[in-house]
């Protein structure tokens, strides 16, 4: 009778576990015997649910002085409308979208495709990455997706793209993964997913979604005149900026306080260096000139890590904390160096 006892009640937790277990949100994801073959459709209406319209109404400042829209009877700023996409994240109502999509806003709106809409509030927002982290209290539990492993997608891997272009609303576009490690010419901080999955304005912001429905990047940016041309964050840069945003509002990476450049191949040779980031100008009384760090430096190594042009110096460099102390391995008129530098906070614009 013991025995039956504890084996009753065994059962009875196990079952109550799975019960609980049942309760919790899970991220949305495809059918088990989904075959993108056949079908995106599926998948489709597994993300769907999950991606949002943001629409934003922001004040302009007119490029007029006080005293002649007094004079003329002008106002001096205006309300504009503008808009994009996001994805929820969190089943309490954690939304991402681009900084650019709610950057000044002074209200925020977003639409599911249900046709339900909540005003949305700014978590925290990342200029440097053009990402952006907002909150709506929808008072239940919401379907959201999951932050996917971008650094393991290949070249010619199907992507499925889901936003509001044109504010035509919920619209679903495909291709595949079209290459990896892009640079855009405005920004040092991303090294881009490039997929030829249609992509206009009004996409920014919204999923980039491989075919088991995670989240592999956010559409950001477009090449104008271009065609099949769109760029995503991967998701590997999502999950580092979004932890900082939902702690602290805004994202710290470290500083040197340095202007700097590539190493042409002729300076390469010049030095017998395969790579390094020519320090052209150093601050004073920043972290770099408080390390000992001189303009004329080439820098070739952050704690063991080569450095193999500027924007490899830059992101070794801001994807440590303020306060954090590295090692520099650099060439100073030829001749091989070791510093130690403490590295200070990189201002927010």
């Amino acid at each position: 009778m013991e025995v039956f006892m504890k084996l009753s009640a065994s059962l009875f937790l196990l079952l109550a576990g799975c019960a609980a277990g049942a309760n919790q949100p899970q991220a949305v994801a495809p059918p088990a015997n989904f075959s993108p073959v056949l079908s995106l459709a599926p998948l489709v209406e597994a993300v769907e649910p999950a991606v949002v319209n943001v629409y934003v109404t922001s004040i302009q400042h007119l490029a007029i002085s006080d005293r002649m829209s007094l004079l003329m009877g002008l106002p001096q700023e205006r309300e504009v409308q503008g808009q994009g996409s996001g994805f929820v994240i969190s089943a309490d109502g954690y939304i991402l979208t681009n900084n650019h999509v709610a950057k000044d806003a002074k209200d925020i709106e977003v639409k599911f495709t249900s046709g339900e809409k909540f005003t949305a509030t700014v978590v925290g927002s990342d200029p440097a990455s053009d990402i952006a982290l907002l909150k709506i209290d929808a008072k239940k539990m919401l379907p959201y997706l999951r932050l996917g492993d971008s650094d393991a997608l290949r070249v010619g891997d199907w992507v499925m793209a889901v936003g509001n272009p044109l504010g035509l609303g919920h619209t679903v576009t495909a291709g595949i993964l079209s290459g990896k490690g892009r640079e855009l010419s405005d920004s040092l901080e991303e090294d881009f997913l490039q997929t030829d999955a249609s992509i206009n304005p009004g996409n920014s912001g919204g999923p980039l979604v491989g075919m088991d429905g995670t989240v592999v990047g956010m559409n950001t940016a477009i090449i104008s005149g271009a065609n099949s041309v769109g760029f995503a964050i991967p998701a590997s840069d999502l999950k580092s900026v979004v932890a900082q945003l939902r702690e602290n509002g805004k994202v710290s990476r470290g500083f040197l306080g340095v202007s700097m450049s590539s190493l042409s191949e002729e300076g390469k040779q010049l030095l017998g260096t395969e790579g390094g980031a020519l320090l052209v100008q150093v601050a004073a009384d920043s972290p770099a000139a408080k390390g000992g760090l001189l303009q004329g430096d080439v820098v070739v190594k952050v704690d063991g890590h080569a450095i193999a042009d500027q924007r490899d110096l830059l992101q070794a460099v801001a994807g440590k904390s303020p306060g954090t102390r590295i090692k520099v391995d650099l060439l100073r008129q030829g001749k091989p160096q070791s510093l130690e530098v403490i590295l200070g906070e990189r201002p927010q614009e």
